[in-house]
C-alpha cells in the first residue's frame, strides 16, 4: 500500500451563504498522478486555494506528510511541498522546454547565491538533482523528445 502524503478531511470553504466546497474528503498516495475534474463553478480552484493556503478553510483540515497546513501562510506551505501553478502560465519562450522545467523544480534550492556562482560540490549535486527531476517529469508527459525546443514553440 502506497504511502498517503496529502490528506483532506471535511473541508469545506463558505462565502457568506455560499457553500463553494463542502466537507470534502480525499487522500493523494504519494508517487501517483491525481486529477480534480468539474465544471466550471464546482469549486476546484477553491480547493486549490485551501491547499496552498490562499484561503484558510471554513471548516476541516489539510494534512501534507501528516502535518496540518491549516493556519500556515502561502510562502510556508510552498516551503513544505505543496505549490500551485495558475492557469495563466508564463513561461521563459526564450529558454527550451527543458529549462523552463528545471526553473520549477529548482524553486527549493538553498545553495546560495555566491555557492552558486562558485559552483562548490552541493550546487553540483543540487543541480544535477533537478536535471533528473526534470527529465523525468518530460518523460511522464511525452515530453522528453522535445526538451530542446523553445518554449515558445
Amino acid at each position: 500500500m502506497s504511502e498517503i502524503i496529502l490528506k483532506t478531511t471535511n473541508l469545506t470553504m463558505q462565502f457568506g451563504g455560499l457553500k463553494a466546497v463542502s466537507q470534502l474528503d480525499f487522500e493523494l498516495q504519494k508517487g501517483s498522478i491525481t486529477a480534480l475534474i468539474g465544471p466550471n463553478g464546482a469549486g476546484k480552484t477553491t480547493v486549490f486555494n485551501m491547499l496552498t493556503g490562499v484561503y484558510q478553510p471554513t471548516e476541516g483540515q489539510v494534512q501534507f506528510e501528516g502535518q496540518n497546513l491549516n493556519g500556515l501562510k502561502p510562502h510556508e506551505i510552498t516551503k513544505r511541498g505543496v505549490a500551485r501553478t495558475f492557469q495563466n502560465i508564463r513561461l521563459f519562450k526564450e529558454l527550451s522546454v527543458l529549462d523552463n522545467v528545471k526553473v520549477a523544480c529548482g524553486i527549493h534550492n538553498k545553495i546560495g547565491f555566491v555557492k552558486s556562482v562558485l559552483q562548490v560540490p552541493a550546487y553540483i549535486a543540487f543541480e544535477e538533482e533537478v536535471l533528473k527531476k526534470s527529465l523525468d517529469i518530460l518523460k511522464i508527459f511525452d515530453l522528453d523528445s522535445r526538451k530542446n525546443d523553445f518554449a515558445r514553440n
